[in-house]
């Protein structure tokens, strides 16, 4: 038997389902005249219902306003998990282990010479679903590099705010105060939600071939996220999948398991 919420329950595999969007992430980076690099940005997931087995949050709000210098980019990215994203890094109809997109490559070795890496306090940061503000509150970081320094945003929660109702495209907004000396001016970023999908899977004639549906209007490539459980409790590796918005598509059954699903 199999249910929709990308539940293949007849295998014991949990499909989880991310549709990344301009509206999910909001990156910039630039270099100015003197050397120094800025980066930033803002990645919000929203998960239209609970994970019934408590492995996903249903938010999950980070966000960073960095500046470098002396410094390599990917270094950089890698010391912060600020990598690019499922969907920027595997080819589209392709299927790899989650564990190899969350390895972090620190790019070339720092070189010698003045080295600042600073993650800096935008003021307060709010994000709106569906009209419902949710403070972001900041984290200091730890000192892991001596010339590292600064807080980051976090907000991550189980289940959204009992007041959210998700509409098929609910507003959001992400606000941002600015930083007292003007370096991050006051922004607001505007948006919709992508809909939630109808997501549903079957097997066909070939027992070796699991075919996953959804409706919903078009929107950019779909992350499906799969792991395998026995009971409760996960069992082999996750895969990341990244489809096009095709309404389906055929997941191999073998390929999986040679993925460590």
């Amino acid at each position: 038997m199999f249910a929709a919420r990308g539940s293949l329950v007849g295998l014991g595999i949990g499909l989880a389902v991310l549709a990344c969007s301009p509206v999910d992430e909001v990156e910039r980076a630039e270099v100015d005249e003197v050397g120094v690099a800025r980066l930033a940005r803002v990645h919000v997931i929203v998960q239209p219902d609970a994970d019934p087995l408590g492995a996903l949050p249903q938010l999950d709000v980070r966000a960073s306003f960095v500046h470098y210098r002396g410094l390599d980019d990917d270094f950089v990215r890698g010391r912060l998990g600020l990598v690019p994203l499922a969907h920027e890094r595997v080819e589209l109809g392709t299927c790899v282990a989650s564990d190899t997109l969350d390895g972090v490559d620190f790019g070339e070795r720092p070189p010698a010479g003045p080295r600042e890496l600073l993650l800096l306090d935008a003021g307060n940061l709010r994000v709106k679903i569906a009209g419902t503000p949710v403070e972001v509150p900041l984290v200091l970081l730890p000192d892991l590099l001596p010339y590292m320094a600064g807080v980051e945003y976090e907000q991550v929660s189980e289940y959204l705010p009992s007041v959210v109702v998700l509409g098929e495209r609910a507003p959001l907004t992400i606000e941002i105060e600015g930083s007292g000396d003007e370096e991050i001016p006051p922004t607001t970023l505007e948006t919709r939600l992508p809909p939630a999908l109808d997501l549903e899977s079957r097997l066909g004639l070939d027992p070796g071939i699991v075919e996953v549906t959804w409706g919903g209007s078009s929107r950019s490539p779909l992350v499906l996220r799969l792991a395998a459980y026995v009971g409760s409790e996960p069992s082999g590796d996750e895969v990341t999948c990244v489809v096009p918005d095709s309404g389906s598509f055929r997941l191999d059954l073998a390929e999986l398991r040679g993925l460590g699903l």
